[in-house]
């Protein structure tokens, strides 16, 4: 089960995931079909009838590119990310087929530190409740 809710931590770390997400899946999603218009007009010589397509699809895909780069750049930002990570999400929107196979890593990297995180928090709250076991009473005079 991969619910964001499962996972202690900062909500907002948790919002920019989820943003990052939906946005590397349309930019991946434009892109794909941009790919496929350029195929068709060069590959098989359909350079007259893909012009409005491809007029459509390649500023629209530039848009949310940009997009996705405001968003992933938040993410890096509250993430803390180090720079080989953000290029290779900067490269993922401009590579077909690469966001999808980017967004799988991050939001599995990401899930592995909240895991670590959570970990890490239980531990430490284990051993500051176990360091003094005498239970306490309070209210009760005699």
């Amino acid at each position: 089960m991969s619910d964001l809710s499962a996972f202690s931590g900062d909500r907002a770390v948790h919002g920019a995931v989820l943003r990052y997400r939906v946005m590397a899946f349309i930019v991946g999603s434009a892109l794909l079909v941009l790919t496929a218009i350029v195929i068709l007009q060069y590959g098989f010589d359909l350079r007259s009838q893909m012009k409005t397509p491809e007029k459509i699809v390649a500023p629209v895909h530039g848009y949310l590119y940009i997009i996705y780069l405001v968003v992933a750049g938040d993410l890096a930002r509250r993430a803390k990310w180090r720079l080989g990570r953000i290029v290779l999400v900067v490269c993922s929107g401009f590579v077909p087929f690469l966001a999808f196979i980017v967004e799988h890593r991050v939001y599995a990297q990401m899930q592995a530190e909240w895991a670590a995180g959570v970990a890490g928090t239980a531990t430490a709250t284990t051993d500051v409740a176990g360091s003094d076991p005498t239970p306490t009473t309070t209210g009760t005079g005699t």
